[in-house]
């Protein structure tokens, strides 16, 4: 479990801290002249039976809400620090709406500093506390009173801990592993150092590992988790990962290990749902410059929403990013104004590829059932879906999405590649049209050339071969030797059947010596003997053994018969 704190600059954020761990907080030089936290801190938190959970300590000053951002990306749970002698501050309000846009599920209220008030006015902050957070999105605990000077409630604190971590949801297995990076650092004998905490899957030694969006190619040395050096990372649990093969400089923050089980890419648009927040100053409108927030990256992007969306109202729109950033569906990002600098919203991921800005926006891309968003994202790519790309594109692990696609009655897997069913139609249908336009053209000829009809059906292999196999299985074409044709066609040639009746005379006539296909044109003087040639062969008179040059049947079946005799 990871837990994070927020909460307005001097509440006690990090005293709570330390008191619940044991460790100090405030690590930087910098930090103890101020006596404020400015980046983020990390300790592991024993909370008995085995279980230790990851305490993320984050600024409060408004100065560093980037920082705290980046902290808060990927927790179970919140503790909500209020100072009992302030009560519920401006960087209060901030760090909760940041909060319920990341979608963090559950959260505790901390009342610090309950030895600096009596116990009317403590009540009465209680209360403001409760009332104001039974608006909220995230599922809070009712508040528990501190004291870090004392010990006052600490024990308390840490029991209610427990009961959340044992209270925790079974994690989807069998994802692919995803690290936002939030530090690094070398150090002597292990090198490049990278710490974060783990968004998804689990990372070995030796295990080869991606650092995107620069794309620079690694190999794990080592891990740690909590203190601890482990074989094998876990999900959701605060990791430093030694890398083989990169420099220290090449790697910041903002940064994200990942292993290739999928196949990640850094994005310069993303389709997103946005919650602007009631008290956003204005509108988001076309074009708006804003500044985006996933996992622990910060880069400017431009809005482009489907319509103007109104403070406290939700819309989709694209997000033109100024810098790349790695994302899946249904990741959660904030964003924040440009200047003045201040949290407007937030939403998640609805498509971390997305197609041109033509495309469809179907309502099923903002669904929260993964099967209508799988649904959607066929809608919009005529092309297909890649397999190995789908547990991005739905923001579930394979295993999962695979199955989401195989209950999907309206795709198909053809290969690798998941088809809406309804296209694939589409192209048979197509493909209907032009053999009638060809048949129309072309009377003599027993059919399209399959490669002639592939290209022009301008579609993936995979799938004109479904759609070819599927109307020839409901009888409404065939396919003749490299050539496609209606079901019912009979092609014709000037002169009828007598006009084939001769050419397959002279080829047997010519037994095992037959003329090649450019000599009997010369010799015939018809330019579409080819044709012929094939009427022929689809009546089983002829067939051709070379490339240019067609036999009679009976002048190979006596050839046949000679050889058994001899054999």
């Amino acid at each position: 479990m990871i837990i994070g704190t927020a909460g307005h600059i001097d509440h006690g954020k990090s005293a709570l801290v330390s008191a619940l761990t044991g460790k100090p907080m405030d690590r930087l030089l910098e930090e103890k002249r101020r006596e404020i936290t400015i980046e983020l801190n990390f300790a592991p938190l024993d909370l008995g039976s085995g279980r230790i959970a990851g305490v993320v300590d984050v600024p409060g000053h408004e100065d560093f809400v980037r920082t705290m951002v980046a902290g808060a990306s990927g927790i179970d749970l919140v503790l909500l620090v209020i100072a009992a002698d302030e009560g519920i501050m401006p960087q209060t309000e901030e760090h909760l709406a940041i909060l319920e846009q990341l979608g963090v599920p559950a959260g505790i209220p901390v009342i610090t500093k309950a030895d600096l008030v009596d116990s009317e006015w403590l009540q009465l902050v209680t209360s403001e506390v409760a009332e104001r957070l039974a608006e909220s999105s995230i599922d809070f605990e009712p508040p528990i009173m501190v004291s870090a000077r004392n010990g006052t409630g600490i024990e308390a604190l840490r029991a209610r801990l427990a009961s959340r971590a044992d209270a925790l949801p079974p994690r989807l297995s069998g994802d692919a592993f995803r690290m936002p990076i939030d530090r690094s650092f070398s150090l002597s004998g292990v090198g490049t150092v990278v710490t974060g905490t783990s968004w998804s899957g689990r990372l070995g030694i030796g295990d080869p590992v991606l650092v995107l969006p620069g794309g620079l190619r690694a190999r794990v040395r080592s891990l740690e988790s909590y203190g601890h050096a482990v074989a094998r990372s876990e999900p959701k649990a605060r990791t430093a990962v030694g890398l083989a093969g990169v420099e220290r400089r090449a790697v910041t923050r903002g940064d994200v290990l990942v292993t290739d089980e999928l196949p990640w890419a850094a994005a310069s648009a993303l389709d997103v749902e946005i919650n602007l927040l009631p008290g956003a100053a204005r509108p988001l409108k076309q074009r708006a410059r804003v500044r985006f927030h996933l996992g622990t990256a910060e880069v400017m992007a431009r809005v482009l929403p489907r319509g103007p969306i109104e403070p406290g109202a939700t819309g989709m729109a694209r997000l033109s990013l100024e810098g790349p950033v790695v994302a899946r569906a249904e990741d959660r990002f904030v964003l924040r104004s440009y200047s003045p600098v201040t949290t407007i919203g937030g939403g998640r991921v609805l498509d971390p590829s997305p197609p041109g800005r033509r495309s469809a926006w179907p309502e099923g891309l903002a669904s929260r059932d993964p099967a209508e968003r799988f649904r959607a994202a066929l809608l919009r790519r005529r092309e297909g879906i890649e397999a190995a790309a789908l547990p991005l594109l739905i923001g579930l692990p394979r295993a999962a999405a695979t199955e989401i696609g195989k209950a999907e009655t309206t795709a198909r897997l053809l290969g690798e590649v998941w088809m809406s069913a309804g296209t694939v139609n589409e192209v048979g249908t197509r493909a209907l049209e032009l053999l009638r336009e060809y048949h129309r053209q072309h009377t003599s000829d027993t059919g399209m050339p399959l490669e002639t009809l592939r290209h022009s059906l301008k579609a993936r292999d995979v799938v004109v071969e479904a759609a070819l196999s599927d109307f020839a299985r409901a009888g409404r074409l065939r396919r003749i030797e490299g050539v496609v044709a209606l079901a019912g066609f009979v092609p014709h040639v000037v002169g009828g059947d007598s006009v084939i009746d001769r050419i397959v005379h002279i080829l047997h006539d010519a037994h095992l010596h037959p003329p090649s296909v450019s000599e009997l044109e010369r010799s015939t003087g018809r330019r579409d003997l080819l044709a012929v040639l094939r009427l022929a062969a689809a009546r089983g008179e002829v067939e051709a053994v070379e490339r240019d040059r067609y036999y009679s049947r009976g002048a190979l079946d006596q050839f046949t018969a000679v050889l058994n005799d001899l054999g």
